[in-house]
């Protein structure tokens, strides 16, 4: 079933403002934690981002570079944060009955320089 424009245009501007926010509060509030942003076909796996520390990031990553797509890149959030934006698109044929599957995560950069 596909979405009105309308539609799709409110389901994009919320999931940009949930990652906005979560862009805001990931490194104030969950020190030491990474954000994931999973996308399953086109549509967006959970409402939330989920948490996970930031040391899972780095395996998750690596493990995925050796038949997938991985992208990274350095912004700043709102609040002036620095964030470490690593893209993930993984092969077609990962997962049955998926076309297409992304994980998105969010990781403060202050917190890599920790570990």
């Amino acid at each position: 079933m596909t979405m009105s424009p309308s539609a799709e245009a409110y389901y994009a501007a919320h999931t940009q403002h949930l990652r906005e926010h979560g862009a805001m509060n990931a490194a104030r509030i969950w020190p030491g934690q990474a954000l994931r942003y999973t996308t399953v076909d086109g549509a967006t796996f959970l409402p939330f981002p989920s948490r996970m520390p930031v040391g899972s990031v780095r395996p998750a990553v690596r493990s995925a570079r050796k038949t997938h797509t991985v992208h990274e890149y350095d912004v700043a959030a709102r609040d002036g944060a620095q964030l470490r934006i690593v893209y993930v698109r993984y092969a077609p044929g990962t997962w049955s009955n998926v076309t297409e599957v992304v994980d998105v995560y969010e990781v403060p950069v202050e917190a890599l320089t920790v570990l």
